[in-house]
């Protein structure tokens, strides 16, 4: 099932879909089921699904956004259409 490669597999799963970004690779806020941070006005964070599939390779993508006081300002100028090529 796809689902199983979501993220990662077996042992090698991720277990955060996000994270924050600044002065380090990765900050607070990680998005994760186990975290209840509140986003805050200001903060950013990579949003970043991916599948990995164990001996063929890995398709993801990350995107950027800025948390704004009523919205999120996405900063990623990529399509995130996905295309089968």
């Amino acid at each position: 099932k796809l689902e199983d490669f979501f993220m990662g597999y077996g042992e090698g799963k991720v277990s955060f879909i996000g994270h924050g970004l600044g002065l380090e690779i990765n900050e607070l806020p990680v998005i994760t089921p186990r975290h209840s941070i509140t986003l805050r006005e200001g903060m950013v964070f990579a949003y970043e699904p991916k599948f990995i599939f164990p001996g063929k390779g890995a398709v993801g993508i990350e995107v950027d956004y800025i948390v704004r006081k009523d919205s999120l300002e996405r900063v990623t100028d990529t399509s995130i259409d996905v295309v089968c090529v």
